[in-house]
């Protein structure tokens, strides 16, 4: 007997139809043929950038087990429920079932214990809270007919770790970080002034056999620049000027004629994934320069001299 559990459904496996083919190229081409079908069939998509991308024919032993995005959570808001079904599916007329055994597998691919944050009750698993990484939990369940269990049953979800976010100005092109307001920012290359971030996970992530241990470099990530105005002593808040899709950016300001007064800004770069937004404060970081915040000075144009006749 087999027990269903939450947004569970068989995994589908197409069939590959090759005519026959002699020699040892044809045999090789169909080797190779065979493998890159093999692949796309059972890894994510690379880069992740929606929730689909993390499963593979919503098939748990591949990736987690919904496609739509409720198998995928945040660390900061990681809670949920499994919830096993309550009757043998196969039986006729129905039989209930009467214990349910929960699980987590483990790194080393083991049914084991659940974690402190895991509460199972009857057919009901409450996840409080899960690590980030990959998360399989499996539920055997009995009819309680000479303790005879069913087969185990297992469910994948995918937690996604916090981010640290750090930035720094390119101290190559432009090391006084200052231009003419007349002139705008510098567009030549070698005078541009270059903004740069970077972001790791914060912390390692959990891992399953068989499923795909993820690098940064796997998602794809969205970029969103802000410039404060730090003129004052009560500067206000800062304003966006740029979203991007890599980590860098670089300052444009057009050009100001008229004489005015001078200006002192810092940039700071707001990262958040694309799959999913995540931080219950946003993983941001400020313009850092020699260790310390960027400050890059806008000197005005001077009005006019006056000539007089003496």
């Amino acid at each position: 007997m087999k027990i269903a559990t939450l947004g569970m459904r068989r995994s589908f496996y197409p069939v590959l139809l090759i005519p026959v083919i002699r020699g040892n190229l044809f045999k090789l081409a169909l080797a190779a043929l065979v493998s890159l079908f093999a692949l796309n069939a059972h890894a994510q998509t690379i880069p992740v950038k929606a929730p689909a991308d993390l499963s593979v024919g919503d098939d748990p032993t591949k990736g987690t087990s919904t496609s739509t995005g409720t198998t995928l959570f945040c660390v900061d808001q990681s809670g949920f429920t499994l919830a096993s079904s309550t009757t043998d599916p196969t039986s006729s007329p129905a039989v209930n079932y009467t214990s349910w055994q929960w699980q987590e597998i483990d790194a080393a691919g083991n049914a084991g214990a659940l974690p402190a944050t895991a509460t199972p009750t009857n057919e009901k698993l409450v996840v409080a809270s899960a690590t980030p990484g990959w998360h399989t939990y499996q539920v055997t369940a009995a009819t309680g007919t000479a303790n005879c269990p069913a087969d185990p049953v297992i469910f994948t979800v995918f937690v996604l770790p916090n981010l640290t976010v750090t930035s720094a100005v390119d101290p190559a092109n432009n090391p006084s970080l200052t231009y003419c307001a007349a002139d705008g920012a510098p567009t030549i290359p070698a005078k541009q002034i270059n903004l740069t971030s970077t972001v790791a996970f914060n912390g390692n992530l959990n891992s399953v056999p068989g499923l795909k241990q993820f690098q940064i470099s796997d998602f794809d990530l969205s970029y969103v620049w802000y410039r404060q105005d730090v003129t004052t002593a009560s500067p206000p808040p800062p304003t966006q000027v740029a979203t991007t899709t890599t980590g860098s950016y670089t300052i444009t300001d057009p050009a100001v004629t008229s004489a005015g007064t001078e200006k002192k800004y810092k940039y700071s770069v707001q990262v958040n994934y694309k799959v999913k937004t995540c931080g219950a404060t946003p993983y941001s970081a400020i313009t850092q320069s020699s260790g310390t915040d960027a400050v890059i000075t806008v000197t005005p144009k001077p009005g006019k001299p006056v000539i007089t006749i003496q």
